[in-house]
């Protein structure tokens, strides 16, 4: 994967090119402060980005059948400030329950209840069980921002499976049942 630093050096050599042919240019000092501008978006657009590809936590909406691997959970704290979050590193499964894409981290504004939710999630892996994680009843959609702390729950009712899913709205966890494996022998 290319390092941030290689991106960097090859920005600054872009910049310098795009810096040599106008001054060395006859163009109007319009399109040369507009170029400018636009190489410098192009900078703090790139380094904006660069955090999703460096493996940090994303806000994106949650795919609505996955494997919860593990999850961290860190509480606000109101003396230092500091916002509460869930972190969810999970891997999407299609409705059989086969795993359709590389596992990723997201993370969640801090709720008590979703955090009772994840810890007894937490408690069943450490008991060797898989855990999958659905939306049930209602589509999570976080408005999050880097610094947001709002969820929001719209409907999206299910009128197939909602008899068998559980009254309570929202992220849900359950233990897969667990899988035997072929006898051994000849």
């Amino acid at each position: 994967m290319i390092s941030v630093q290689l991106l960097a050096i090859a920005y600054a050599i872009i910049g310098a090119l795009l810096l040599y042919l106008l001054v060395a240019t006859r163009r109007t000092v319009s399109f040369k402060i507009f170029m400018v501008v636009l190489l410098s978006g192009l900078y703090v657009s790139t380094y904006l980005s660069l955090k999703e590809l460096q493996g940090w936590p994303v806000t994106e909406d949650l795919p609505k059948r996955f494997r919860l691997h593990w999850a961290i959970i860190t509480e606000p704290d109101k003396a230092q400030k500091a916002v509460g979050r869930i972190y969810l590193w999970i891997q999407p499964t299609a409705p059989s329950g086969k795993l359709v894409d590389k596992p990723r981290a997201y993370y969640l504004p801090y709720d008590a209840a979703m955090a009772e939710k994840v810890q007894n999630a937490l408690r069943q892996i450490d008991e060797g069980q898989a855990v999958e994680g659905q939306l049930s009843r209602a589509q999570l959609a976080s408005d999050t921002q880097a610094n947001g702390t709002e969820i929001k729950l719209e409907p999206d009712l299910d009128p197939v499976n909602s008899v068998f899913q559980p009254p309570e709205a929202g992220l849900q966890f359950r233990a897969l049942p667990r899988t035997s494996l072929p006898p051994k022998g000849s």
